[in-house]
């Protein structure tokens, strides 16, 4: 096609926009649902209209991509074969949590993680109700081994990379957490390429039926990864060890969580994540190391992909890194052969082969953080650094023989940077003529060849997170609800001193196999660049100055993201067109004026995303009651008629191991995933009560998460058992954050925004002999004619002793039912005088403790209540203007 067919801006970088218009119709697949055979007769007619009509090509051939990537979505979602291993769950051929046998071969070698080892199965047979049924698809199992009384049994079993197992196990493929803003488990796992999960709980359930042939090479590249993760585990102390496993060998589960929260707060966790910064480091030092033993590029290639790409199988083929491989083998081969290729057109050449590859990526959080950072470098921030860089520069020439025209600052700030006065003289004596070149008066230590570099690499490492760090702001919001300015700082002094320690950990176990004296001195640096590594992010993080938390826009006010960034593109490409040689290019010259127009619309947005005026609902005069799904546990968001919020219990994970150990797994957690997700789904970044009704950890511990993300009023409690542990970490929280507490008494009433709250609990002179859960705060809240009753975990005693008090009104249209539908609660007594419509049990939809109880269940429901669970509807949602009564479900 020739250059004259289209507007130049297309035809230099043809593939971009291809690859635009390709990710264009996967979004209109995804919304349109559009059938492959209509996706497959439009992009022929266009292809065949490019061909006959080559001056129409310039919208045909768009439109025909457009059409191919509606295609290729309806391709892979309609390619899912009937016996694959998701589809037979997701059509209810066998319900989630089944016990069955199933057979296959191990992909990989055991993945060892902390107490326990994960096995990654590709499915061939699964037997079910004593029928065999072939299977396809990928299952992840864990095995929790470390204290497993049977450990001994695993350990014989000599699992390894194509081992073929038949295990007894409970597949799972379901949501767990079913709230809005929260993320979809499923999809997570179907973007990780896995059908299901499961635990074996026994080394027993296990039956090795022997070894499939193997690629040898692929089976020694996992075997060396296996050895360096045990290596390192056992060689350096907890954090360094999970630092080294999950920065080199992909597997993050020797991470503590102190650690990987100080990586979060900081920004700079992305490290920990072996992805494209990591490839590209690899990829660089490999073909660095090549060329001092090979001259010709060919081979030089040749090396360093095919040592890339045992790198990349190593990992496991995590879709990041293979994405991250593919972008570096083009951008390697278009040096092979000589081409001064467009950056940019090599970057739309990668997102089309990937989205060929798996369409489905588009929506993924990796595939759209991966491609926009690499936007922000090779489309605005190296496009920035050339220009900075040839106007501090400059010498005369044919091509620019008058100055830059950009104002004297701009002008002396890149003659500091890059400006060498000495290879000016060199040249200067070179040519038939001389001239004299005025530049800014710098001192002369400052300007010496090696300050002048290190401080214009600092420089450039800046502006390209900074630049970076403004494109992705949407997507840090939107996924991460977290923005860390420091981060710009952070991601250079942790990616220095990671480089440094990983080199450094690699040579310590190298040398170790020869000798342990000599390896001793290089295992402490090890740890003491590990310490020095963290010991600044963790002073920001410490101090609070880290990062800051953000709720997201809904509704129509969620256009702001894309809004954003189409600003940042428009200015992104003025840049990209910028000129400083240009003479036209005057202040008052249009296309400067419109730069400056898009940069200032970009900072405006980035204010209102960044402080969202906006973003909380405001009051509607009605009294809500959210019931969250936070599985085994409590929680519930009250919204009063003005506003006012009111978080009771914020969930929690039960943990039954011991609470004196030493390494806490970094392991996610339900108030921060879950009820902080929900809270900023709703736009809040504020919330006026937290309650705790009682220190089990399945009600207070996600109010932890919850006290540090936001902007607490006041938080309110009943008792308070001072030598709980989970009470005192929720207190040392609590002091830590500067939230004031008052104690909630038997008796006590106050009204917000109309609605009275009433609180219920037994009276502080009970017994202490009552059980903890009996010491449950009680809410009554009452708009009108409606009331809701909230009534924590309080069993028989507290029930018992609120029936013998006959000037309580416990009447409630609606009632939180009592540790979660347990048989040691609603009694016959307490359920007639309560007489609600309608009764909420918070459980999750398989409680280990048997909760519901269906005999409980039947008993609100024969007082007439409608009973409604969590674990099965996802939140519920019940408001009240005083008289109506209105019940959403999250899943119908």
């Amino acid at each position: 096609m020739s250059d004259t067919t289209l507007p130049p801006t297309f035809s230099r970088h043809p593939l971009l926009w291809l690859a635009v218009c390709f990710a264009l119709g996967i979004a209109l697949g995804h919304v349109f649902e559009i059938r492959s055979f209509v996706s497959l007769f439009i992009a022929g007619i266009l292809a065949l209209g490019c061909i006959v009509r080559l001056n129409a090509a310039l919208f045909l051939l768009p439109a025909a991509f457009v059409s191919l990537g509606t295609l290729s979505f309806a391709i892979q979602n309609q390619s899912i074969a009937e016996n694959r291993i998701k589809r037979i769950y997701d059509q209810g051929g066998i319900y989630s949590g089944e016990p069955v046998e199933i057979e296959g071969v191990l992909i990989r070698f055991p993945e060892p993680a902390y107490e326990g080892t994960f096995l990654l199965l590709r499915g061939e047979k699964l037997i079910y109700k004593n029928a065999d049924v072939e299977v396809s698809g990928n299952v992840r199992l864990f095995f929790p081994g470390d204290k497993n009384v049977d450990e001994g049994a695993f350990d014989q079993l000599n699992l390894g990379y194509g081992s073929r197992l038949r295990i007894y196990t409970r597949l799972e493929r379901e949501e767990r957490f079913q709230n809005p803003g929260v993320g979809s488990r499923i999809e997570i796992l179907d973007q990780q390429g896995i059908d299901a999960t499961g635990t074996v709980k026994s080394g027993f359930l296990i039956e090795n039926l022997g070894e499939e042939s193997v690629f040898l090479p692929l089976a020694w590249i996992y075997e060396q990864r296996q050895r360096l993760i045990y290596e390192f585990r056992d060689r350096f102390s907890a954090p360094t060890a999970g630092v080294m496993i999950a920065s080199l060998m992909g597997d993050q589960h020797f991470l503590d969580r102190q650690t990987s929260e100080v990586f979060r707060d900081g920004g700079t966790f992305h490290v920990l994540v072996i992805s494209g910064l990591h490839i590209t480091f690899i990829g660089g030092l490999t073909i660095w190391i090549v060329s001092y033993f090979v001259r010709r590029r060919v081979f030089q290639f040749i090396l360093a992909v095919g040592f890339l790409w045992a790198y990349t199988f190593a990992v496991g083929l995590e879709a990041p890194v293979v994405r991250a491989s593919i972008m570096f083998t083009v951008l390697l081969f278009s040096r092979v052969i000589y081409r001064e290729s467009s950056q940019l057109n090599a970057l739309g050449f990668c997102v089309l082969l990937l989205l060929a590859w798996r369409p489905a990526d588009l929506f993924s959080a990796s595939f759209q953080l991966t491609v926009v950072s690499v936007a922000a470098i090779v489309g605005c921030a190296i496009p920035l650094i050339v220009k900075w860089r040839a106007i501090g520069s400059w010498t005369p020439t044919a091509r620019h023989p008058l100055p830059p025209n950009v104002s004297k600052y701009v002008r002396a700030f890149c003659d500091f940077l890059y400006w060498n006065d000495a290879d000016w003289k060199i040249e200067n004596r070179r040519q038939i003529w001389s001239a004299n070149l005025y530049k800014a008066r710098t001192p002369e230590w400052l300007t010496s060849p090696n300050v002048q570099s290190v401080i214009s690499h600092i420089f450039e490492g800046l502006t390209v997170s900074i630049i970076v760090q403004i494109w992705m702001l949407p997507l840090l919001v939107i996924y991460f609800n977290r923005v860390s300015p420091v981060s710009v700082l952070l991601n250079l002094w942790v990616g220095l001193l990671l480089a440094a320690e990983s080199f450094c950990s690699v040579f310590t176990v190298l040398i170790a196999a020869f000798s342990e004296w000599l390896a001793a001195p290089l295992s402490g640096l090890t740890e003491v660049m590990n310490s020095l590594m963290m010991l600044v992010p963790a002073w920001f993080s410490d101090n609070r100055l880290a990062s800051f938390r953000l709720p997201t826009y809904t509704g129509e006010l969620k256009w702001i993201y894309p809004l954003f960034s189409a600003w940042v593109v428009t200015a992104a490409v003025g840049i990209f067109k910028w000129d400083p040689f240009d003479p036209a290019l005057q202040a008052g010259n249009t296309r400067r004026r419109s730069l400056s127009t898009c940069l200032l619309c970009t900072l405006a947005l980035a204010l209102v995303i960044v402080f969202h005026p906006y973003s909380a609902p405001a009051p509607d005069g009605r009294l809500t009651v959210d019931f969250l799904d936070v599985g085994q546990g409590d929680s519930a968001l009250v919204t009063f008629p003005n506003g006012v919020t009111m978080l009771v219990d914020g969930g929690g994970r039960v943990d039954y191991r011991a609470s004196d150990r030493d390494f806490e797994p970094d392991i996610r957690r339900i108030g921060e995933s879950v009820v902080s997700a929900f809270l900023w789904a709703k736009g809040y970044s504020h919330i006026d009560y937290i309650v705790v009704t009682h220190a089990d950890a399945d009600h207070i511990q996600g109010l932890n998460d919850v006290a540090r993300n936001f902007d607490i009023g006041l938080a309110l409690v009943g008792e308070t058992p001072v030598y709980d542990p989970e009470f005192s970490e929720f207190m040392r929280v609590l002091e830590s954050e500067g939230i004031a507490i008052a104690a909630v008494h038997r008796g006590d009433e106050f009204s917000i925004g109309g609605a009275t709250v009433q609180i219920l609990n037994r009276k502080d002179d009970a017994s202490a002999n009552t059980s903890a859960n009996d010491s449950s705060v009680v809410l009554k809240i009452t708009l009108g004619n409606r009331a809701f009753l909230l009534t924590g975990d309080i069993e028989r005693e507290a029930e018992n002793e609120l029936l013998a008090d006959s000037s309580l009104d416990l009447r409630a249209d609606v009632i939180k039912v009592p540790h979660h539908g347990s048989r040691t609660s609603s009694t016959d007594g307490f359920v007639n005088r309560v007489r609600a419509n309608t009764a909420v049990i918070s459980v999750s939809r398989r409680s280990r403790f048997g909760h519901p109880h269906p005999e409980i269940v039947a008993r609100w429901r024969e007082s007439g209540a409608s009973v409604v669970t969590t674990g099965e509807k996802g939140t519920i949602t019940i408001r009240t203007d005083g008289n109506d009564l209105q019940i959403n479900r999250f899943l119908p």
